[in-house]
């Protein structure tokens, strides 16, 4: 049913987007993982990691939004409501670099060397396809409350892992910092709502009183700290409103694009070695592997 589903969406963007844009996209994307020839082994799996990456991965020019993003938004009549909301829900995948836990079934549990999230992943064929302790490209996607992988895969030579694993928890520092600069200012935001709710709150007592007195000295001095109270709850509103932009800015500039950027940068360098691995088997891959 998914796989169906993501067919649908690359069959819709080969129709939607002008081929010299995709060829141009192509080129980019090659300059990264490497220039494909169709007699690659792995040809039709990373002429399928592009589509992935070229749909999810890549940014509007300018825009914070993904090519997905802004299909959905320039050509909503094409879709029924359900069909948007299952785009959506693809649109937030997990592309990483995983680690293989267990396989066990018809499921695989892998830990995102990234974030360090562990996912249950449904998959019919995974006795076939994974081992444990493998490292390996892959995207997750969130369908009817479960995991599944794209199918799409670069797996890494075991021993390529001592040289990966120090790469990744470098890119990692970053995402971590990232979110960590999100607690801060998230945290703030919580304290910054509580003093404006405190002050709501007082401005309602003094109206309270205020209305239940018909003394002209008292309604002048409810009035003259309910001027200096509407004046703090204004200046709170405003912290606020910066502390909501930060939120966002972390979020969306920080988290979602840049760190999704790094990531994809890391994935994409390992991506090329794998290439050249492929077609070099003379060369030691620890000369492949490499800074």
């Amino acid at each position: 049913m998914l796989q169906g589903i993501l067919e649908q969406l690359f069959e819709f963007a080969a129709k939607s987007i002008p081929s010299e844009r995709i060829l141009e996209a192509k080129k980019s994307y090659q300059k990264e993982t490497g220039e494909i020839y169709e007699d690659d082994k792995s040809y039709n799996t990373r002429m399928a990691l592009f589509l992935e990456w070229y749909l999810f991965d890549n940014y509007q020019p300018d825009s914070s939004k993904t090519i997905l993003e802004v299909l959905l938004e320039e050509k909503p009549e094409s879709w029924s409501q359900d069909q948007i909301k299952i785009f959506n829900d693809i649109n937030e995948n997990i592309q990483a670099l995983f680690l293989v836990k267990k396989v066990k079934g018809d499921s695989v549990k892998v830990l995102n060397l990234f974030t360090d999230d562990v996912y249950l992943v449904q998959e019919k064929d995974s006795g076939l396809i994974f081992r444990k302790n493998d490292i390996f490209q892959g995207r997750i996607i969130s369908y009817q409350e479960q995991y599944y992988f794209t199918g799409n895969y670069c797996f890494h030579p075991e021993k390529t892992h001592k040289f990966i694993k120090p790469e990744i928890k470098s890119v990692a520092k970053t995402i971590i910092q990232y979110k960590n600069d999100l607690a801060k200012v998230e945290k703030a935001l919580l304290q910054a709502n509580k003093i404006l709710k405190k002050q709501e709150l007082d401005i309602q007592k003094l109206n309270e009183k205020k209305t239940n007195t018909d003394s002209e000295n008292k309604i002048s001095k409810f009035n003259e700290k309910l001027n200096v109270l509407i004046g703090e709850k204004e200046n709170q509103a405003q912290i606020i409103r910066g502390l909501e932009g930060e939120v966002f800015k972390i979020k969306n500039d920080k988290i979602k694009v840049e760190g999704k950027k790094q990531i994809n940068a890391l994935i994409n360098r390992f991506a090329y070695m794998n290439l050249k691995w492929e077609r070099s088997r003379q060369i030691d891959i620890s000369d492949i592997y490499k800074n």
